[in-house]
């Protein structure tokens, strides 16, 4: 076996890409070990067996996300399209929000079929896990299986019309609705119905009628509608692409921030809740590159709360027994913490440190089975995750 790992991600294309491979070298010379194998998802999709080769004998496998590259997003699209015999409406333009469905389909073939070329690869995040991860709908059912908490689904939503049925019969007058193979805050609406028939959504998808159809695009900044056309016209989008309806969990008030509320993003390191920040909003999404303030989790939390979410987060890690490193956004209240979602690929925490380390420290720790790291159980025999 070599003494290298391998990671497959975005080295070049994306700057958050760029930025995990440095920390992850970093935290390897720290030790003195040898720099990662690093390929791109261009290379594992064009010659899959220059990375099969490397990864056969590499001490550990990272995955890290696809990223916003148009090429890959085209070619997973492409290879998804021909697994269900669908076909897309229309080129993709740079930072359009479309084919989602279509993307993950073409990704856990491609994922799929890395695990199984793999077997006894040792993975720092399983395919199996990442995908149930990649599928937000499916995520949150199998943190609900273990028994910790989510927001109320209301369900998988067909449309405007369908989003108004599930508030009558479930009496909510605000949720969230959220694309089922979304990342970050990407087709996220914050929507409220209010009695008099007004509504209100606040998301980052821009909307574009173009040539009579409607077209969504990702942006930075927080888009505010209340034109019942303009909303149904995004929710009807968003429901042919996948999505989903959850109530809307109201967040803890940031102490010393006026009218701002928090949440969570903590990353647990094989079922250990290890580093964590405090996203701090006063909006509706606290996604921090959304420019909402970051602050040390512990600032936010006492004693007692601290210790909550850190047993809450080990219980929530047993969903994924096959990951190492999961990224939690969760809404810690006064006796609960509510999951809100697991993310695969959610240790891009900058400046982030937990006893003095970040978190390619500790996923280097566990690669190379340092002392100071507590390794997870294997999970159980003949365990299968279907996705």
């Amino acid at each position: 076996m070599s003494s290298r790992m391998v990671l497959v991600g975005q080295p070049g294309q994306h700057p958050s890409g760029r930025r995990r491979t440095q920390r992850l070298r970093e935290a390897l010379a720290r030790r003195g070990l040898p720099a990662p194998r690093v390929f791109d998802y261009p290379t594992l999709l064009s010659t899959p067996d220059v990375v099969l080769e490397a990864a056969r004998e590499a001490i550990a496998v990272k995955l890290d996300a696809p990223g916003g590259d148009d090429a890959v997003h085209d070619a997973l699209v492409r290879r998804g399209a021909a697994l269900v015999d669908d076909a897309r409406a229309s080129p993709r333009e740079h930072g359009e929000l479309v084919d989602a469905h279509l993307r993950f389909h073409g990704l856990a073939d491609l994922l799929r079929s890395l695990q199984d070329a793999l077997p006894d690869a040792r993975w720092l995040n399983a395919p199996d896990d990442i995908l149930r991860m990649c599928d937000k709908w499916r995520c949150q059912q199998m943190l609900a299986a273990v028994g910790v908490q989510t927001p109320g689904m209301l369900g998988l939503v067909e449309g405007y019309d369908h989003l108004q049925s599930q508030l009558d019969d479930s009496g909510h007058d605000r949720v969230f609705i959220k694309a089922r193979f979304g990342s970050s805050a990407a087709g996220v609406v914050a929507y409220r119905r209010h009695r008099d028939g007004r509504a209100v959504a606040c998301t980052t998808a821009e909307v574009r009628h173009v040539d009579g159809r409607t077209r969504l695009f990702n942006r930075l900044t927080l888009q505010r509608r209340t034109d019942a056309r303009q909303i149904a016209a995004l929710v009807d989008t968003l429901a042919t692409q996948g999505a989903y309806t959850e109530a809307w969990v109201t967040k803890p008030r940031a102490p010393g921030q006026r009218a701002c509320h928090f949440d969570l993003r903590v990353l647990a390191c094989s079922g250990k809740a290890r580093q964590r920040v405090a996203r701090v909003s006063s909006g509706p999404m606290t996604n921090l590159h959304l420019g909402n303030q970051r602050v040390a989790g512990d600032d936010l939390l006492d004693d007692a709360a601290s210790a909550s979410m850190e047993a809450a987060v080990a219980q929530a890690s047993t969903a994924f027994p096959r990951s190492r490193c999961i990224g939690f956004d969760l809404v810690p209240l006064r006796d609960r913490c509510v999951f809100l979602e697991a993310n695969a690929f959610g240790d891009d925490l900058q400046d982030v440190h937990w006893q003095g380390r970040d978190a390619c420290d500790d996923q280097v720790d566990w690669a190379y089975s340092l002392p100071s790291w507590q390794s997870m159980p294997a999970p159980p025999s003949g365990f299968h995750a279907h996705v």
